[in-house]
């Protein structure tokens, strides 16, 4: 893959890619480059077994790589090894040799990227068995193995470290925008980073904890309209959702002590229901004497319609 172009098909919970990305950000501010920029590549080239036949492989790749802008070549805090090993075999019997090159390129964590081997065969066909072996033809069998190390392990070493700056730029720009909640956007940066990296595994795992925030971030916005209507005790429910490893569990969790409050302001403040007034039973005095009131009163009545029919009666008799 080449710098800039997508990579084939979520780093937060993984260490070593939690180590990538702080390199990353802390390069950024010493280095004063713009945010999209990633960082290059720092490669320890080192001899498996402290040989000064597998030196001279460091030294022939070492050469080879100083050109590249992408590839910092350090023993100091480097984010991958390339581990040089030779072996030689001799048969003194059968006058051969046989030399066995090999270059891993391998993470800091023991990931291998890639693994590069040179093999070769010489005999010695004297006359005198038993005899050493031609010291120019052993010399002549190591010489072609550290060559074709060199020009074999270069190749794949800027294939990988392309690979990989590719990558620190998705990484770089996810993070940037999920910085500003556009979490859509910094998965789709994310979903093109396929298992023929080492950041596989730990980008998986942080386009979960992005769709986590995402969802997180959609209920306090939903707990923040409730709020605004009134509805405090549907927004405490709402936040109530939000993971307790979202990075927004803290301002739910305040948010929701916020409306609990207002709830308890708005039944303070609430008018109390005006009591209505009981019916007032009277006592038996009270009933005796309007008892007594309404028999005089009929009595009265009784007496004026006795009079009346006196009176029609007297002028019927005239």
């Amino acid at each position: 893959m080449t710098r800039g172009k997508s990579m084939p098909t979520r780093l937060g919970k993984t260490s070593f890619l939690l180590a990538v990305v702080a390199a990353i950000f802390g390069w950024w501010f010493t280095s004063g480059l713009p945010v999209q920029a990633a960082p290059p590549v720092r490669i320890a080239i080192v001899p498996g077994g402290g040989s000064g036949m597998e030196q001279s492989a460091v030294d022939g790749i070492s050469a080879r790589l100083e050109g590249n802008s992408s590839i910092a070549l350090s023993t100091v805090n480097p984010d991958w090894y390339v581990v040089c090993n030779i072996v030689d075999q001799t048969d003194i019997v059968s006058g051969t040799v046989r030399v066995n090159g090999t270059v891993t390129i391998k993470t800091t964590d023991g990931h291998v990227i890639n693994t590069v081997s040179v093999q070769t065969n010489k005999q010695d066909f004297s006359l005198q068995p038993g005899a050493p072996l031609n010291k120019a033809m052993v010399q002549g069998a190591v010489q072609e193995v550290i060559s074709g190390m060199t020009e074999r392990a270069v190749r794949p070493i800027q294939e990988a470290v392309d690979l990989e700056i590719g990558v620190r730029d998705h990484i770089i720009s996810a993070e940037s925008l999920a910085d500003k909640d556009k979490y859509d956007e910094a998965i789709s940066q994310l979903m093109p980073i396929g298992p023929e990296t080492p950041h596989f595994k730990a980008v998986r795992s942080l386009i979960d904890e992005y769709q986590m925030e995402k969802e997180a971030y959609g209920l306090v916005k939903e707990a923040e309209a409730q709020a605004k209507k009134g509805n405090y005790s549907q927004a405490i429910k709402t936040l109530s959702g939000v993971n307790q490893k979202s990075k927004r569990y803290k301002v739910a969790k305040e948010r929701q002590a916020d409306y609990r409050a207002a709830l308890a302001r708005l039944a303070r403040n609430k008018p109390a229901a005006k009591a209505k007034p009981t019916a007032q039973v009277p006592s038996s005095d009270a009933q005796l004497k309007a008892l007594e009131a309404q028999k005089k009163a009929l009595d009265a009545q009784r007496k004026a319609v006795e009079a009346q029919e006196a009176a029609l009666k007297n002028r019927t008799a005239k």
